[in-house]
């Protein structure tokens, strides 16, 4: 399974945290005022971040070859207004990677990042995919407002998956080929057992609420959590057929979560009314969490795992100064 790089034993997600004491975490600034969406690693040193904002033309992608120290960027990847942003960005391996974001673009390089070019694109118009998900390094979906776009050439190409306007998400997570989830607004997870033809939901709304979900991931056939608006966390112990709702303490939205074993995960808290960050982690798999670092003045959305050793969070910075990049390093 890859997700936000999951191959060669190693696991980088569109979004997770990996922190066990408060001074393991340190700041990197970035030289951009960006907001940052998405983030992947492929190993310890080499990682990409990308996003955008309306004083950037054509979206933004970073590369950093030294653990998040130092990036360099490219700007502009396609004709569209300011504003444009890319929310996800996936590698299949160490030289093939896919981007998606808003209008409808998904990007693709095989260099490891030093061109990209636009995947030949689906019938239907444009979109905003807010989420990749890669099964192998051949079958992969993406998510956004009118539905679901599959490829099964390694985002080469795409297609709509199922009837447009079906279903829509902000996440989005393949077990096989056929059964599949995709999580969204109103707190609603829906499923499909048929490739994506058809979707009915799964969560019961006193159950989990009814706030908008934002991230959802797995480890295993059955074990999972999702996180959203509420400061909350769903998690799932039977392959997301049913969700119990855990509450983290943190206010705020949770933008991006992560586990590296059933019972150890990090998730990231972002307050806009405070203009502040929390990471939290959890070693009971979501049932409590605890406070592992507050980042002052940075919105947190996307975080990024390799092993329990490194870990890597990006967003966006709602006051003045330099974007940050929190770093995680292991003793």
């Amino acid at each position: 399974m890859i997700r936000r790089f999951q191959a060669l034993t190693l696991l980088c997600i569109v979004a997770s945290g990996c922190a066990a004491e408060n001074d393991h975490w340190s700041e990197e600034r970035i030289p951009t005022r960006a907001e940052f969406r998405g983030i992947c690693f492929i190993d310890p040193e080499r990682g990409f971040v990308v996003g955008g904002n309306y004083f950037i033309d054509g979206g933004l992608i970073g590369t950093t070859g030294d653990g998040g120290r130092t990036w360099s960027f490219q700007s502009g990847l396609v004709r569209a207004k300011a504003g444009f942003s890319l929310n996800d960005v996936v590698f299949l391996d160490r030289f093939v990677g896919v981007a998606a974001g808003s209008h409808g673009v998904i990007l693709r390089t095989t260099n490891r990042g030093r061109n990209w070019h636009a995947a030949r694109p689906y019938s239907g118009g444009t979109d905003h995919f807010h989420d990749l998900f890669f099964l192998d390094e051949h079958l992969g979906w993406a998510v956004g407002f009118n539905g679901v776009v599959h490829t099964t050439d390694g985002g080469k190409s795409w297609s709509w998956l199922g009837k447009r306007k079906a279903v829509a998400g902000n996440a989005i997570h393949f077990f096989d080929p056929e059964r599949g989830l995709v999580a969204g607004k109103h707190g609603r997870i829906l499923m499909t057992i048929d490739g994506g033809e058809t979707w009915v939901p799964v969560t019961d709304p006193d159950e989990t609420g009814t706030h908008d979900l934002l991230t959802m991931t797995f480890v295993g056939p059955m074990r999972g959590w999702a996180g959203g608006t509420d400061g909350a966390v769903l998690r799932t112990n039977d392959g997301g057929r049913s969700w119990k709702r855990y509450a983290t303490g943190a206010r705020g939205r949770i933008s991006d979560l992560a586990f590296v074993s059933l019972n150890r995960g990090w998730a990231l808290a972002a307050d806009r009314s405070s203009s502040r960050s929390v990471i939290l982690d959890t070693t009971d798999g979501g049932e409590t969490w605890r406070e592992d670092r507050i980042v002052e003045g940075e919105l947190l959305r996307a975080l990024a795992i390799f092993g329990e050793t490194h870990a890597w969070a990006v967003g966006e910075r709602p006051e003045h100064g330099e974007q940050v990049l929190m770093r995680y390093r292991a003793d």
